[in-house]
């Protein structure tokens, strides 16, 4: 019996750069197989061939046998019931829930006009599975990203699927959201669906995919049956060498230089949350999704209005009434959301680079030879892997791209840098630099506030951790304290 999809000696080349070089990969029916790689292996491009978003130059795509023709629409694929979530996120902002799962699917009445009723209803059966906190008339607008994950999600499994390929999938979720995922992937397996799973979280692909397919630079490299190889074993790999993990180390600065203080922060979500940060200190902020985390940030950047609250910047209480006064106050916030608030993704790397450095300095009239020594000094410092300056940053690597959202802050010499999901969506050679740059501005003297929902990396890179629940903080972790286990214990508020 044939492949429920092949891919044979697929090539693809953007503006003369070959991304993709005579790549075969075959999955079976039934099978969660997990494609792996570098940022800028090549899996999205080639998980958008099998979509048909991009065209192949060279090779064949077969779904049950049958040659996929090369004049094949995104359309038409979808109607050979293969979906695709991507890794940036494709959700109509304005419309609700129910609107963003059915589009161009709307179930009609006797009238042909649009049954509102029906789609809210059959909406929610659906999003159930994943949350049931979430009702179908919701705007998307005012939904968290994790909660806009978990409607791409319901929108694929929507379709009667026969490929379901995820991209990141569970890259903003809590561990309890992802667990719910991992529980529908597997029933859509036992049901004979292919999973195509992207993923750099190694220990998800041990737990849920029975095979990976590796690619580095754009050449195949291995398929393996996950059980026979280890998580190293993947990520050496994925990088053709050796990977070394970064360990947390305690705080050796001056214990009384704070740097950051923020007291008494309370509104209708955060119940007088109070911290401090010191000078060159690594402060992690844990917790599961609507625990306070974002809002809180929000707040020291200007983003926010609180009822009440205080923040003093080197011990001088400090009005943040927005983000240019944040700015001017040596406060960076590098957002979770690269495309929509990070970065400006139709514009080139040194128009990004120099985006906050225009605002501190108000420098906004061109100024070449500035802004390219900026770009410059940021692509060396950085080793941001680009083609030149003028590059729109949308054709960048994840990991590039993360680079560059922390260029804009160092260039202007941000003292308190906030990073909300540091390394969501890039590999693990990546993350590991993006670590490295992290721990060399801290030993710089610059204080660090990293946010994140991955566990490991808040156990991996903070030297202090605070646990938030409900719009509370609920305690700090020192040391030996720091264990996922106790993470968790105080992220899910057991006593």
């Amino acid at each position: 019996m044939s492949k429920l999809v092949e891919m044979k000696g697929i090539s693809k080349s953007f503006y003369g750069v070959e991304v993709l070089h005579d790549i075969n990969f075959s999955v079976d029916r039934g099978e969660i197989h997990a494609l792996c790689g570098e940022n800028g292996a090549g899996k999205s491009t080639l998980m958008k061939i099998l979509s048909a978003i991009y065209k192949q130059d060279q090779g064949e795509v077969l779904i049950d046998g049958k040659p996929l023709s090369k004049s094949a629409t995104s359309l038409d694929v979808q109607k050979l019931s293969i979906a695709m979530i991507h890794q940036e996120l494709n959700l109509l902002e304005e419309m609700t829930i129910a609107q963003n799962i059915f589009l161009s699917r709307e179930p009609r009445n006797k009238l042909v006009l649009i049954d509102y009723k029906k789609m809210n209803k059959e909406a929610k059966e659906i999003i159930n599975r994943l949350d049931d906190s979430l009702e179908p008339t919701m705007k998307v607008r005012e939904l968290k990203i994790a909660q806009k994950q978990l409607v791409e999600i319901s929108k694929a499994v929507s379709f009667e699927l026969r490929v379901l390929i995820m991209d990141e999938p569970a890259s903003v979720l809590t561990s309890k959201e992802t667990e719910i995922l991992f529980a529908l992937t597997k029933k859509l397996s036992e049901k004979g669906i292919v999973v195509i799973y992207i993923s750099h979280r190694l220990k998800e692909i041990k737990q849920i995919c029975q095979k990976i397919t590796i690619l580095w630079d754009g050449k195949f490299v291995a398929t393996k049956n996950v059980d026979e190889v280890s998580e190293r074993d993947i990520a050496n790999l994925m990088v053709g060498r050796e990977v070394s993990r970064s360990v947390a180390t305690d705080y050796s600065g001056d214990a009384n230089d704070y740097v950051l203080e923020v007291k008494g922060v309370s509104d209708h979500f955060l119940h007088n949350v109070s911290f401090n940060v010191r000078k060159g200190e690594i402060l992690g902020l844990s917790g599961l999704v609507g625990a306070g985390r974002s809002e809180l940030m929000e707040f020291i950047f200007g983003l926010r209005k609180c009822e009440k609250g205080e923040i003093f910047v080197n011990g001088k209480s400090t009005k943040i009434h927005n983000p240019t006064t944040a700015i001017v106050s040596n406060i960076g916030f590098a957002t979770e959301d690269r495309r929509s608030t990070g970065l400006v993704f139709c514009r080139s790397i040194r128009e990004n680079v120099n985006h906050v450095y225009q605002v501190k300095n108000k420098a906004f009239f061109n100024s070449g030879k500035r802004f390219r020594e900026n770009t410059d000094s940021m692509i060396d410092r950085l080793s941001i892997r680009c083609a030149g300056h003028l590059q729109n940053v949308s054709n960048l690597s994840g990991g590039n791209q993360q680079k560059i959202m922390l260029a804009k802050w160092i260039l202007v010499g941000s003292e308190i840098l906030i990073l909300d999901e540091p390394t969501r969506g890039i590999d693990v050679g990546a993350r590991e630099e993006i670590y490295q740059i992290i721990n060399d501005l801290a030993s710089e003297g610059k204080t660090i506030i990293i946010a994140s929902s991955d566990l490991t990396e808040i156990l991996s890179v903070c030297q202090r951790i605070i646990v938030m629940h409900d719009g509370e903080i609920k305690d700090e972790l020192l040391s030996s304290e720091r264990t996922e286990e106790n993470v968790m214990k105080y992220a899910t508020n057991v006593n």
